[in-house]
């Protein structure tokens, strides 16, 4: 994945999570995307955030939420019909552990 696209991946993630929490972005189409979303958050350092994105989607069944996203908003509504399960994550994520803009900003300006 190139440098636009990692930073573009975590951008997406940002704003879902903050919008609405990781309800919303399982349950949106930018989950279609989390084990690259996992992937980007590693490439630029935020290893904090990846780890949080980690044991959200590990609250699936499987372990990962389905790339499909009618069959992941099914599995949601069903084992999470309400956003607080994601609570006590989405507090972690709030609190920022890994500056994800500086984080991006280094990341393009590498050479």
């Amino acid at each position: 994945m190139d440098k636009q696209e990692v930073a573009e991946l975590v951008k997406v993630m940002e704003d879902e999570v903050n919008k609405g929490g990781f309800h919303q972005f399982f349950y949106n189409n930018a989950g279609d995307n989390t084990m690259e979303i996992i992937q980007a958050l590693e490439t630029i350092g935020a290893l904090k955030m990846a780890d949080i994105v980690k044991r959200a989607a590990s609250m699936f069944p499987g372990g990962i939420p389905p790339k499909d996203r009618f069959v992941r908003q099914r599995i949601l509504l069903a084992n999470f019909p309400h956003a607080v399960a994601f609570e006590s994550l989405n507090n972690e994520f709030f609190d920022y552990p890994d500056n994800l803009s500086s984080l991006v900003k280094r990341h393009l300006q590498q050479g």
